[in-house]
């Protein structure tokens, strides 16, 4: 096959993928964008959409909210409840937050970039090489393809090719979760606009979720610290299920639901740690950037945030003709100092949980306390 050329090329037409292409709608550029799936295809995910995401889609262009506030595959979320010890902890949010399966969301993005730019799309195309020039990229495909590139953002998620290509990234147990997630149908017992989070005493920090979803419909999910799945040597799809039947409140949330389809099992590459996320003529993004939530698991809104810088340093190269690694660190810098802080401090929180789990005791014991709620609600 005859090879192609690009000015840029986005690897993951997920939220962080999409969210690049669509900030450089105006930019006059050549940009490919490529997904191993066809869309729309399934993500397994908590399907919550925060307000940090809603924020970044409006900020590309307000079309994008209108658009968005006509979509009708997703529920507001107005409140977040906390149970533990037959406790509650509950707060309303301020601005605007939804839940949404990843099919339907993720392929809401895509639609933007197929309507609103004049992206490249390849679907179905795998990234199987990349080697690094002089002149940026030269990336083969599963289908035997050879690309070109200038620039190379990799969006390619949690267990991301292109990182482990780039700059030999693997799996650090310590800071990253493994998490099961199933869809349950003919769930009546749930508000719609309300998302719920459990803990048990023998799970901490760890928590089960249940987030209401169209149609009566939830998305039930656990998720547990990797190096603590490793050392307990725990079946996690096991626990799953048993973490509902030790629950009586969740066992009556899902009192004569059914589920759909198999328990499906993902890994979350956790923020907190600054970590290389761009070089000679590339950056990561997203999941492949390891800036998901340490405490919410919020992997969403981060991403978008990184797309959209992504797509400020790519207009930035371009313009200037630098893409050496000392320019790219612009980015880098910009990611971390807008999500930096919070994530550590997320981090340093969720640690103190695991070490010291009886913190949470005191948490819900002062639940009415509004510095309290505060202070939870920034954590999530």
């Amino acid at each position: 096959m005859p090879s192609t050329k690009s000015d840029i090329i986005i690897a993951g037409a997920g939220p962080a993928g999409t969210t690049c292409a669509l900030a450089l709608a105006e930019a006059g550029l050549s940009v490919a964008l490529i997904d191993k799936a066809s869309f729309p295809r399934d993500k397994v995910c908590g399907d919550a959409i925060p307000g940090r995401a809603v924020k970044t889609l409006y900020s590309l262009n307000p079309k994008f909210k209108e658009e968005f506030l006509a979509f009708p595959l997703k529920l507001q979320t107005r409140s977040t409840a906390l149970y533990y010890r037959n406790r509650e902890l509950s707060f309303n949010w301020v601005g605007e937050a939804y839940t949404s399966a990843r099919l339907d969301f993720d392929n809401f993005l895509f639609s933007l970039v197929r309507a609103h730019t004049g992206t490249t799309i390849l679907q179905e195309t795998e990234i199987k090489e990349a080697q690094q020039g002089k002149e940026g990229f030269t990336l083969t495909t599963s289908d035997g393809r050879t690309l070109n590139c200038k620039l190379l953002i990799a969006a390619d998620g949690a267990n991301s090719t292109l990182a482990r290509k780039l700059i030999n990234r693997t799996i650090n147990r310590n800071n990253h979760v493994g998490s099961v997630r199933a869809y349950y149908s003919n769930v009546t017992t749930l508000n719609p606009h309300t998302t719920e989070v459990y803990f048990l005493e023998e799970f901490l920090p760890s928590y089960l979720w249940i987030f209401p979803l169209p149609d009566n419909r939830a998305n039930v999910g656990f998720g547990m610290l990797s190096s603590e799945i490793s050392r307990r040597k725990l079946d996690l799809k096991k626990l799953f299920y048993e973490f509902i039947e030790r629950s009586p409140k969740v066992s009556q949330r899902l009192q004569g639901a059914i589920q759909e389809g198999p328990l499906q099992g993902f890994g979350l590459p956790l923020g907190g740690r600054r970590l290389p996320i761009s070089g000679s003529n590339y950056m990561l993004t997203g999941d492949a950037a390891s800036i998901i939530d340490p405490m919410s698991g919020d992997g969403i809104g981060n991403a978008m945030v990184s797309g959209k810088l992504a797509a400020a340093q790519a207009l930035q190269c371009f313009a200037t003709g630098n893409f050496s690694a000392q320019a790219m660190q612009k980015y880098d810098a910009a990611l971390y100092n807008t999500l930096g802080s919070e994530l550590r401090l997320h981090l340093r929180t969720r640690n103190a949980l695991a070490r010291m789990p009886f913190l949470l005791n005191g948490i819900f014991a002062l639940a009415g306390n509004r510095h309290i709620k505060r202070l939870v609600q920034k954590a999530l």
